[in-house]
């Protein structure tokens, strides 16, 4: 009768680690995804409310100019904080 090694044996334990790797690449490459969309959804969202804000006052097109400059500061600032909140966590500094 054959011997029943279980989990435990070598070449599961190399998969365990395999696997490990393979979520570890998708978790790190959704985190600068949703850095990504949060930059877009910022200019998106500050956007729509300039533009509601020009129909609801009848002012042109001026809190839609304000919107899109605003949303684009706002999302580049959270961008930059991101990316170097990660970086101080992840060790990579450049140095």
């Amino acid at each position: 009768m054959a011997e029943n090694k279980g989990i435990f044996d070598k070449k599961n334990a190399e998969k365990t680690s395999e696997f490990k790797k393979v979520a570890n690449s998708y978790r790190s490459g959704w985190q600068y995804a949703e850095i990504g969309f949060q930059y877009g959804a910022s200019i998106v969202l500050c956007t729509l409310g300039g533009y509601w804000l020009d129909k609801w006052l009848e002012t042109g097109n001026i809190f839609l100019i304000i919107g899109v400059l605003f949303g684009s500061v706002a999302g580049f600032v959270n961008l930059l904080k991101s990316v170097n909140y990660k970086n101080k966590k992840t060790g990579k500094d450049g140095k």
